[in-house]
């Protein structure tokens, strides 16, 4: 047999879980409320991402591949309502790659373990997109004051997740399941 045969099956995905629209409809009423309710949310000049709760959830009901579409979504939209180009869509498609590869073999169902997982990926998302800044130019001398917020904005974002799970667990049960074939 020839190295480069290559089988025409494919494997296939049955996945039952939440909708993309939905999960783009979570997104932008999250950019609203972060936009909107910033000063009355903000804590050491640090708001919760809500749009960071929701990739990340998303991502780790569905995986990384079918969570990339809706990175992408909510990194431009984030990029568009901040003058950015392209910084906050880079830094989501990377936090939902990660949390992909996670997600395997991930406990999505609990409270504590996702909390910490969004907890993490905000403040992986804050690096990649000053990291991303920096390349483009951003000056360097805030970097003390940006990784300080970073870390603000990953405990209000894990104790805000912390809180929703709780709510949606007593009182709207989600399941997702993921079949995989081949």
């Amino acid at each position: 047999m020839s190295s480069s045969f290559r089988s025409k099956f494919r494997s296939v995905e049955i996945v039952t879980g939440p909708s993309l629209w939905a999960s783009v409809g979570w997104v932008v009423l999250g950019l609203f409320v972060q936009t909107v309710a910033a000063p009355w949310l903000s804590f050491r000049h640090a708001v919760p991402s809500f749009t960071t709760i929701a990739i990340v959830l998303y991502a780790l009901r569905v995986g990384g591949r079918r969570g990339m579409a809706l990175a992408v979504v909510a990194g431009a939209l984030t990029d568009a309502l901040a003058g950015t180009a392209g910084g906050w869509t880079i830094a989501d498609a990377l936090v939902v790659l990660l949390v992909g590869a996670i997600a395997g073999g991930f406990f999505a169902d609990g409270i504590l373990p996702p909390s910490f997982l969004v907890a993490a990926a905000v403040f992986v998302r804050d690096g990649v997109f000053w990291i991303v800044m920096a390349m483009e130019g951003y000056p360097r001398g805030y970097g003390t004051t940006h990784l300080h917020e970073s870390l603000w904005q990953a405990l209000i974002t894990g104790l805000c997740t912390l809180v929703y799970l709780a709510a949606r667990g007593r009182y709207a049960g989600v399941s997702t399941r993921v079949e995989r074939y081949g």
